[in-house]
């Protein structure tokens, strides 16, 4: 209700200033008749105006640009930087939901946090202007990471490829055995040899896994780096 008030003020209160003033007597009969002392009105600037007349009128003036300013405070407009961009409670909870699960996307971040994609997109995008975070695309989706040099490029794809159940266990499998077979991690894991053939794919276009072929015979092994972050 405050703001509606403040805002009909500051609507009419400039309409109010710089309307046109007609002054005309008070007398029934003048001594002289009006239009015999000025049949044109002049225009009169405002330093030459009573100085009574142009404080108030200058005071009335200060007033308006104030209420401007505080409807402004009061809706929240100010710049985001990047250190106040924390001070607000939403983004900071969508940081520490990032910080907990690197490499999360946009769905599951929603789930986490409780919050509507429309707004979650609008919180991401400030945190990514402001360098609080970064992200990665995947094939369908994109990943966020917090923005603090904490991992390479590498461990970015190994954090996303870790949040797939399947290839999670297929890099867990490849970190205790190395050089192992296509159609061993199918019996292992329980999968088909066409779908092991899918994810490995995924990871060898990332640059996880090298891919040995001797005839019809594929085996696979994950990088040194792969493998000491995994050991973390």
């Amino acid at each position: 209700m405050k703001i509606w008030l403040i805002i009909i003020l500051v609507l009419i209160i400039p309409q109010i200033v710089f309307a046109d003033y007609y002054v005309q007597s008070g007398y029934e009969d003048p001594q002289h008749p009006i239009s015999s002392i000025c049949v044109i009105p002049h225009e009169i600037p405002a330093w030459e105006l009573p100085i009574d007349i142009f404080l108030l009128l200058l005071g009335v003036y200060c007033i308006d640009i104030l209420i401007f300013l505080k409807i402004w405070m009061v809706l929240g407009y100010r710049r985001v930087t990047r250190t106040n961009v924390l001070e607000h409670d939403v983004r900071l909870s969508v940081l520490k939901a990032i910080q907990k699960n690197p490499g999360i996307h946009m769905q599951s971040l929603s789930r986490e946090t409780k919050i509507h994609l429309g707004t979650l997109r609008h919180h991401l995008h400030m945190l990514s202007i402001t360098g609080k975070i970064t992200c990665c695309q995947d094939t369908a989706t994109i990943r966020f990471f917090e923005n603090n040099d904490m991992y390479s490029e590498t461990q970015k794809m190994v954090l996303k490829h870790l949040r797939n159940n399947t290839r999670n266990q297929i890099l867990s499998l490849l970190k205790n055995q190395p050089s192992v077979g296509r159609d061993e991690i199918a019996r292992l894991l329980g999968f088909t040899g066409a779908s092991i053939t899918w994810h490995m794919k995924l990871l060898e276009a990332d640059q996880l896994i090298q891919v040995q072929r001797s005839g019809r015979i594929v085996r696979y092994l994950i990088s040194e780096d792969v493998t000491r972050f995994l050991d973390k």
